[in-house]
């Protein structure tokens, strides 16, 4: 995205009480040295969650740095979190610093924790414990001021009775748990946030995209199991295929248009939502102005009323009475 100039929780953005009490609990929670534990579905801003804890703590002048503990061996996450020297395994060419050290007085965020291997896991628990670790290939005992804050969209509660996670490491872990909300659950923040994403990604110095009725009224009963990174992925494709005119339906993925034709196959309803956006489509095109409308279409003007009575189809910001108008002021074809 492109820069904004927000506070530390401008990122956060939504008016549901659900993202309010979450705002309170970060504004309560974050200048403390508690480790905070954030859960929530992939795509709700865990992360930004996070950097939001570090910018209102005594810590928000250090670094914060962000470790994903998916997809690594448990050699490469102990010399990825630890740094490791020279020569530690296949492959280490020269010595480096690892995460922790990176994040020295400031904040270490672990995200995916719950992937993190057995090992892995007793690592880490052990530096929670000392404030200390050795680099991978040396003894030397470093110590380390860090905060740490950590985050999954695992039920960890869920692997440790399954016996997949430590016990001890996950009290360690949640000092204090935070939830982050998914979007289906926080009301009418689809639709604010929809807007801001088609604003922000608009054309600059352009016209900005609007959405139309129907695309909100699609927008607003789609589940988004992608959260908010999937809501803003397609606000920036439409900002694009809208090139600041209205957003239809049928600019929308197909997922988003209708999930239930998705689902259920009803071929004649997805074809009449189909011919009922590209009419009003080119109708907006030229003002509602039938003639020139049924023009481009390739049709007659009487085989384009019957497609707008039919179809329920009017031109987006205009009434029939003034359409009609417009199209008895002009030459009959």
């Amino acid at each position: 995205m492109r820069n904004e100039a927000v506070g530390p929780l401008g990122g956060l953005l939504g008016r549901s009480t659900a993202m309010e009490s979450l705002r309170d609990e970060i504004v309560r929670f974050g200048p403390t040295e508690l480790r905070i534990h954030v859960h929530g579905e992939t795509g709700t801003g865990k992360e930004r969650v996070a950097r939001a804890l570090h910018a209102i703590s005594p810590r928000a002048g250090g670094p914060f740095e962000p470790f994903n503990a998916a997809g690594f061996s448990d050699e490469l996450v102990e010399a990825e979190l630890f740094g490791h020297t020279r020569g530690a395994f296949t492959g280490a060419h020269v010595a480096r610093e690892g995460y922790v050290a990176a994040a020295e007085h400031g904040t270490l965020f672990l995200d995916e924790v719950a992937e993190l291997t057995p090992r892995a896991q007793a690592k880490l628990l052990r530096f929670l414990d000392e404030d200390a670790y050795h680099r991978l290939g040396e003894t030397a005992l470093r110590r380390a001021d860090v905060r740490v804050l950590s985050a999954t969209n695992a039920d960890l509660g869920e692997r440790v009775r399954q016996r997949r996670f430590r016990e001890d490491l996950w009290y360690r872990l949640k000092q204090h748990r935070t939830f982050v909300p998914p979007l289906r659950e926080r009301g009418g923040d689809i639709l604010f946030l929809a807007r801001h994403f088609l604003r922000h990604w608009a054309e600059p110095g352009g016209p900005e995209p609007r959405l139309s009725k129907e695309a909100e009224a699609a927008i607003a009963r789609y589940a988004w199991p992608g959260n908010v990174r999937q809501l803003e992925s397609e606000m920036r494709r439409v900002a694009v295929i809208a090139a600041g005119g209205v957003v239809h339906p049928c600019q929308l993925s197909a997922e988003v248009q209708q999930p239930e034709l998705v689902e259920g196959g009803r071929l004649r309803a997805a074809r009449d939502e189909f011919e009922r956006c590209y009419v009003r489509r080119v109708l907006d095109r030229h003002g509602g102005v039938r003639t020139t409308a049924a023009a481009e279409l390739g049709i007659t003007r009487q085989a384009l009323f019957a497609k707008i009575r039919r179809l329920g189809v009017f031109a987006e910001g205009s009434g029939d009475a003034q359409s009609s108008a417009r199209d008895e002021r002009r030459p009959r074809v």
